[in-house]
């Protein structure tokens, strides 16, 4: 066997399996996009915080932001406190937030279940039972139709002296 393929089996599935760890982020697979969902929204806010920190520095201290590589090394030095401080809050918030959409797709569903159902089978009920008063209206009608044909042929066939041998509708 080649090199790539022992190297391959080395290397852990990169399809995590339902309920394992993401080793690096202590997460379970299935929270894994809420975990980085979470991380993305914190980073964001830190951002902005650092902004806002540093925004006062900026305009007393503007001799000093003379290159991109200097401004990108304060706002580094910033970061490093923040980063482990935004990957454990969002560990933190990423199973209660998604017990909490469990938890309301749950009271969501119980409450279709509860009002909404209840209704729509109701209608439904109602609809059917209209298509039978209605459907039994029209049979009516339609066998009224067939006997007043059949006693035109047969008040036809007198008139003409013809026999009239035609059983009646439904018979």
């Amino acid at each position: 066997m080649n090199a790539l393929h022992w190297l391959g089996r080395l290397l852990p599935s990169p399809t995590p399996r339902p309920g394992n760890q993401v080793p690096i982020w202590s997460v379970k697979a299935t929270d894994a996009r809420t975990f980085f969902l979470i991380v993305g929204a914190l980073w964001v806010v830190a951002l902005a915080r650092i902004g806002y920190n540093m925004s006062s520095q900026w305009a007393v201290e503007s001799a000093q932001w003379w290159s991109v590589g200097v401004f990108a090394l304060a706002v580094l030095g910033q970061l490093s406190d923040v980063g482990a401080g935004v990957a454990m809050v969002a560990m933190l918030l990423t199973r209660p937030v998604n017990v909490m959409g469990e938890i309301t797709m749950s009271v969501y569903q119980a409450m279709v279940n509860r009002y909404v159902l209840p209704v729509i089978e109701k209608h439904k009920a109602e609809g059917r039972a209209e298509g039978r008063v209605e459907g039994r209206a029209k049979g009516r009608a339609e066998e009224r139709e067939a006997w007043q044909a059949w006693n035109r042929r047969r008040i036809d066939a007198e008139k003409q002296g013809r026999k009239f041998d035609e059983s009646p509708p439904g018979v």
